[in-house]
């Protein structure tokens, strides 16, 4: 009996590798062997000059690392700065509006199924469609977010949404409005896990609404928007959609984030080696959030 029941299980394990395998392969194909590759070419001097040829790119060592976090104009750390803004503030957006939209689709009143899936339309939209979207209702000239804001009064000239300060601005809009949804469908399953009992009991003791929200609801779904903070914030620190597709590539200072300024080092300026020394900065900033986020996750299963 023994010796049938290890046979299974070995042939069970044998069968779950082989399930496991196509995901294995594709990701050292996708990810593994383009990180090696990309730590490789953060040692050498990989430009233009040696782009037919990069097995013959000199070495340099750490010289890519020591000007990347040099001064370098300050371009380096202006970058991380701005996103570090841009994370900040996509996670606030996110956390108010996916709390606010929770509790107030929470409540049973007709017609809050419809309005639940109209709020869930940004993110089940790819993200290209949903900021090419918003790209044009933001346009300078014939944008319809300036139109509004003209005929109503709150504006006497269109605003530049798109470059110069408020390209900032915009790109963090982007980011909420394609992310936001996520924190609401999740804490509004969070809230419904509640016993209402809870609540009922608070009352009977003389607590007001805003008493109950403090100490019911909000600590009942603190593991989730602890969760939810960790995971934007690291979709965030290394997006390139939302600052790509609404600054066409061209950001100004303020919204040149780092995926973005990587990018335009890299394939703009063709300094290859430069652009994956950032890249490897950033992807060990990103692996602590990683780190952060594990840890957080295993100490709510405990």
């Amino acid at each position: 009996m023994n010796n049938t029941m290890v046979s299974l299980n070995a042939r069970n394990t044998q069968f779950a590798y082989k399930l496991l395998m196509p995901a294995i392969i594709l990701t050292f194909l996708v990810h593994i062997i383009p990180t090696i590759w990309g730590i490789y070419i953060s040692f050498r001097k990989l430009n233009v000059y040696y782009i037919r040829n990069w097995t013959e790119a000199p070495f340099i060592g750490f010289a890519n690392y020591s000007k990347a976090l040099s001064s370098l104009q300050g371009v380096f750390w202006t970058s991380l700065g701005y996103t570090l803004i841009f994370v900040i503030a996509s996670v606030l957006g996110c956390f108010i509006l996916g709390i606010l939209g929770a509790v107030l689709l929470n409540d049973n009143f007709r017609g809050r199924n419809i309005i639940r899936g109209i709020l869930l339309v940004p993110y089940i939209l790819p993200g290209v469609v949903s900021l090419t979207n918003l790209r044009f209702m933001l346009l300078q000239d014939w944008g319809i977010i300036n139109s509004i804001l003209l005929n109503i009064g709150l504006i006497n000239e269109p605003i530049s949404w798109l470059t110069g300060k408020m390209a900032l601005v915009s790109i963090i809009i982007g980011n909420i409005w394609i992310r936001w949804p996520l924190w609401f469908i999740t804490i509004l399953a969070s809230l419904q896990s509640i016993p209402g009992e809870l609540y009922e009991a608070a009352k009977v003791d003389g607590a007001s609404d805003w008493q109950g929200f403090r100490h019911i609801t909000l600590p009942s779904i603190s593991p989730t928007i602890t969760v939810l903070t960790v995971l934007t914030a690291l979709w965030s620190f290394n997006n390139f959609t939302v600052p790509f597709i609404l600054t066409g590539g061209s950001p100004s200072k303020e919204a040149n984030i780092l995926s973005l300024n990587i990018w335009i080092r890299s394939f703009k300026n063709w300094d290859f080696g430069m652009g994956a020394a950032m890249s490897v900065v950033m992807m060990l900033i990103m692996l602590v959030l990683i780190l952060t986020y594990l840890r957080l996750t295993k100490l709510e299963a405990e």
